[in-house]
């Protein structure tokens, strides 16, 4: 089921796998205030993204359901201190994160997310997370297959944590259960699934291109 969200979301998926700015990563050459940039606004968003996964917890009709959501709210309450000392390892104080004004395309990418699960259930939400998820993967899989690992790539600690197999793991997890719940879904209902999962795409897209442009 996920080759054919894929599949139906390109071209859009292939451009935001293989965006510049992942290719200037991959190459250590991504200008710093573009990663700057980026890792304040990354905060942000993982803020909006976090209260996404709350609202899947109130979302689910059983225990099982829950399960997935309230894990992964979890683990991103705990990481969140890791994100903000990364943040300090690139001269980037907690005042200066907490005082940085949200990007339109993160407003724009993070109110999406919050609207689907609003308006919708569960495949809606998770339909709308996971190519944050599983592109963020996929995207350290295209640079380890693509690019030689250098010793002296300042990013190279990004690249890791997203190609550890923990991460990978996660990511796959989240992609199963947006599976089981399309699973009952009829073609109306799974073509509207599509349609979250292709703007998601979008918008993923879109936040790349806000680091790179400093916007």
């Amino acid at each position: 089921m996920i080759e054919q969200l894929i599949q139906q979301a390109q071209p859009y998926w292939k451009q935001y796998v293989e965006h510049e700015i992942v290719q200037q990563l991959a190459k250590g050459t991504l200008p710093k205030a573009c990663f700057q940039h980026y890792l304040k606004q990354d905060y942000i968003y993982l803020f909006h993204y976090s209260r996404a996964f709350a609202l899947g917890v109130f979302k689910a009709k059983n225990f099982t359901e829950m399960e997935m959501p309230r894990k992964t709210l979890d683990i991103l309450c705990q990481e969140i201190q890791l994100h903000l000392d990364y943040c300090r390892q690139w001269e980037i104080s907690e005042q200066e994160i907490f005082q940085t004004p949200e990007s339109a395309a993160c407003i724009s990418y993070t109110r999406y997310l919050l609207d689907c699960g609003m308006t919708g259930g569960l495949p809606e939400l998770y339909a709308a997370v996971t190519p944050c998820a599983l592109g963020y993967a996929q995207v350290a899989g295209y640079i380890t297959e693509n690019y030689p690992k250098l010793l002296s790539n300042p990013y190279q600690a990004w690249i890791d944590t997203y190609s550890s197999p923990e991460y990978q793991q996660a990511a796959q997890e989240t992609v199963d259960f947006l599976t089981t719940l399309c699973e009952p879904l009829n073609d109306a209902q799974f073509a509207h699934i599509q349609q979250i999962f292709t703007t998601a795409t979008r918008m993923e897209i879109g936040f790349w291109q806000m680091g790179l442009d400093l916007s």
